[in-house]
């Protein structure tokens, strides 16, 4: 059985000095202190210790990482850290035995004795070092070291020893043995981006501190002298010469036998079997990227990566990989079609929790480094006619039957525009609800017209989608984008998609529908602590606020979920139906075939979904509207989540102050003051 550190086993502190001796030893070591100082006058001395560092500071909080979880707060998501840094603050509890009585035992055998300076230690560190007119052997006890880990640094001058010396006597007199040494296990570096323990054991050997055996123990005490010179993944022969010297120590302190060193020594924990490299494996690495901007905005950047932080986000890791296996799929399987990337965004809009975000199909390549469920805005195509319809309705001049003719249209704003079909075809007369279901464009325009382009775009930002202008691009030649333009800057291509949205405020505007008109924000995350468990945010639920009639959404969501509203174009149960459930949804395919979108939503689950490139001047091929690109991604993701989630066929009860009658062989609703 190999050796193991135990919960129950307690560090061995080694032979307690009575109190009298204590004093004089401290005597004697402050002597030693002084002395150097009485060579100065008086005032030079008091001088020099005003500037000395508090020694309090010794027990200030050290940089440590933040660590990322899902929903669940189990599933780590990711770690965040500044490059070559990493730690995590443990207890001298949590650290189990081995590697606390490794350490003393390689860097201050004398450490429960020694009041904070070695007296002997520099005696003979002297002696050797003059013998062998070399700095060979080092006299700093542990509370040295972490004096010059945290308070003076490690300048190789006289004026920094005597800091060192005088703060570490100071700290000696105001904490335990014990603080002091979890503190500097929780600062040392341990080469490879360890500092701590915590960070050590798990980045070499992906255990916890207390479940290191000797073996494992005695290699990263021996570290700590020399990470360069010691450091395993770079020189195994020296490192396992230091292991050596450790277990030797240990024997040297009685806290191993002989015996148990040498199996120890003997045990295989090379690389790359037995020893790891540092990694920093991101899961949903758009949402995290997402999830970290949003925490810089709200502690700023040294918090974010050094805060300690732990946050437990919206996210739920289930519906994650099903989000991303879908749209990486389908991509891959529409490779044909000259389509490279897709994004996803599905939002809980009982709450607008985002639960799930896929940045790109691919995230190694064709610009999927980038998270395009937020950024850029593209063109939304047809999905723009949401706001079209819902503003229509809501002006009272249209209703769900109002009819519109679909023929030829020409428009001057200013330059002359002929809006066609997607087919190319005219269709004669249709009530707006089958224009909008079949997503004709000759009449969305018609309706943005007969109620003002002005009112689509007030009803887009009140919903949570502004469309987005773009001026120019800026000096790095990135594209400028602004959403406060003035409604008379927009055009009658705005129904059509003529400007920017993104996959979250496609997400976000399809919840006011699916709230039956309420807007809460999105949020990504519900929960930050400290490692402490010191709460420093928590999400507090949003009541959201009314930006739309609920009678109109309600009539909206009888338009998007009515199957024959669409038939005409896409067919009888088509890719934008769920078998055995009701669900509302609108495509949108750009002109030029660069874009295409699905948006759709039941009560408790919101999902947008873009497909195209991430350059917009490369095409798909001609014929790659949304219902081959984007619909097959929608439909897979939102029938197995919902079945996943366990949620029922659902849906809105109709609100008081509709009027519902029979227009035409339909059952249809209306607002007060309209009817068929």
């Amino acid at each position: 059985m190999r050796r193991r550190a135990s919960a129950s086993r307690v560090l061995k502190q080694g032979f307690k000095i009575s109190r009298p001796a204590s004093w004089l030893l401290r005597l004697g070591a402050l002597l030693i202190i002084a002395v150097p100082s009485l060579i100065m006058t008086s005032p030079g001395y008091v001088a020099f210790a005003d500037q000395l560092p508090e020694a309090t500071n010794v027990a200030d909080a050290i940089p440590e990482d933040t660590l990322i979880y899902a929903s669940d707060g189990k599933t780590l998501l990711a770690d965040l850290h500044p490059p070559g840094y990493q730690a995590y603050y443990e207890p001298l509890s949590a650290m189990g035995t081995l590697l606390p009585e490794a350490v003393i035992a390689i860097e201050d055998h004398n450490f429960y004795n020694e009041p904070g300076i070695d007296p002997q230690g520099i005696v003979r560190a002297g002696m050797v070092n003059l013998k062998a007119n070399a700095p060979v052997e080092g006299a700093s006890t542990i509370t040295q070291q972490l004096v010059k880990l945290r308070l003076v640094g490690n300048e190789a001058t006289l004026d920094r020893k005597m800091r060192e010396a005088l703060l570490a006597f100071e700290i000696e007199r105001r904490y335990t043995k014990d603080q002091i040494l979890e503190w500097y296990l929780n600062s040392v570096f341990f080469a490879n981006t360890a500092w701590g323990t915590a960070a050590a054991s798990q980045i070499y050997f992906h255990a916890k501190t207390k479940d290191l055996d000797l073996a494992q123990a005695s290699m990263l005490a021996g570290i700590i002298r020399g990470p360069t010179i010691y450091n395993p993944l770079v020189d195994w022969t020296s490192a396992k010469q230091r292991q050596k010297t450790v277990l030797d120590a240990m024997i040297r302190d009685e806290n191993i036998t002989a015996a148990d060193a040498a199996k120890a020594y003997a045990e295989d924990i090379s690389p790359p079997a037995h020893m790891f490299l540092p990694t920093n494996s991101v899961l949903a690495s758009a949402f995290v990227s997402y999830v970290t901007t949003q925490l810089i905005n709200q502690f700023g950047a040294e918090a974010t990566y050094s805060g300690g932080m732990r946050v437990v986000t919206t996210l739920n890791y289930k519906l994650q990989t099903m989000a991303q296996r879908d749209v990486t799929q389908n991509i891959k399987s529409l490779s044909w079609r000259n389509v490279t990337q897709g994004a996803l965004v599905a939002l809980d809009p009982t709450t607008n929790a985002i639960v799930a975000m896929v940045g790109s199909a691919n995230p190694t390549r064709n610009g999927g480094l980038y998270n395009l469920a937020v950024w850029p805005p593209r063109n939304p195509g047809s999905s723009m006619k949401i706001y079209t319809y819902t503003a229509a309705i809501a002006s009272k001049k249209y209703t769900m039957t109002t009819p519109i003719r679909d023929s030829r249209i020409v428009v001057y704003a200013p330059e002359k525009w002929v809006p066609r079909n997607y087919d190319g075809r005219f269709h004669g007369t249709c009530q707006l609800q089958a224009c909008m279901g079949n997503s004709l464009n000759i009449p969305a325009v018609k309706v943005e017209l007969g109620i003002g382009v002005q009112n689509v775009v007030a009803m887009a930002r009140t919903m949570g989608a502004p469309p987005y202008q773009q001026h120019g691009v800026d000096a790095n030649g990135y594209p400028v984008f602004t959403t406060n333009d003035a409604y008379n800057t927009f055009g009658p291509s705005l129904t059509l998609g003529g400007y920017g949205e993104t996959p979250l405020q496609m997400a976000i505007g399809a919840s006011v529908l699916a709230t039956q008109g309420i807007l809460r924000q999105p949020y990504a995350y519900s929960l930050v602590t400290k490692q402490t468990g010191k709460v420093i945010y928590q999400h507090k639920a949003d009541p959201g606020k009314r930006v739309l009639d609920a009678r109109v959404a309600f009539i909206m969501q009888q338009i998007m979920s009515n199957d024959n509203n669409r038939a005409m174009i896409f067919g009888h149960n088509s890719l934008l139906t769920l078998p055995g459930r009701k669900v509302a949804v609108k495509t949108g395919t750009s002109d030029s075939f660069a874009d295409a979108w699905t948006v759709g939503f039941t009560p408790h689950l919101v999902t947008a979904v873009w497909g195209g490139n991430p350059d917009w001047r490369m095409k798909m091929t001609k014929g790659s509207d949304s219902y081959f690109i984007a619909a097959p991604m929608w439909h897979r993701f939102m029938q197995d989540a919902l079945t996943f989630l366990d949620l029922p066929n659902e849906w809105y009860k109709q609100p008081t102050g509709l009027i519902k009658t029979t227009c035409k062989g339909q059952v249809a609703w209306y607002l007060p003051g309209t009817h068929c």
